[in-house]
């Protein structure tokens, strides 16, 4: 199972195809940049959805959000999985 409730924590197990990773807007309030991360059968890994209107699946069928209200918080989230990445390929070749 690809999203797993660990204690308190939400824990989101990649690379196995099965986690939806959709990104597109979400209309609360204001309407606001989101990423949804949706369990799904196994796909090839790299498949994606873009949802090009306001995302209004309910809260169950989206059990883990990631919402921004600035882009600068995107910035930041992508330099954080490069610096992931960067030190997974630097340990796979020691």
């Amino acid at each position: 199972m690809p999203i797993l409730d660990i204690g308190n924590t939400k824990q989101l197990e990649f690379g196995y195809g099965d986690i939806e990773v959709a990104p597109g807007l979400l209309e609360l309030e204001e309407t606001i940049g989101v990423v949804c991360f949706i369990q799904t059968e196994r796909k090839p890994i790299g498949v994606h959805t873009d949802y090009d209107e306001p995302i209004k699946l309910p809260m169950e069928e989206t059990p883990v959000r990631m919402t921004f209200e600035k882009t600068e918080s995107i910035d930041v989230l992508i330099w954080a999985l490069q610096e992931a990445k960067r030190k997974m390929i630097a340990k796979s070749l020691r």
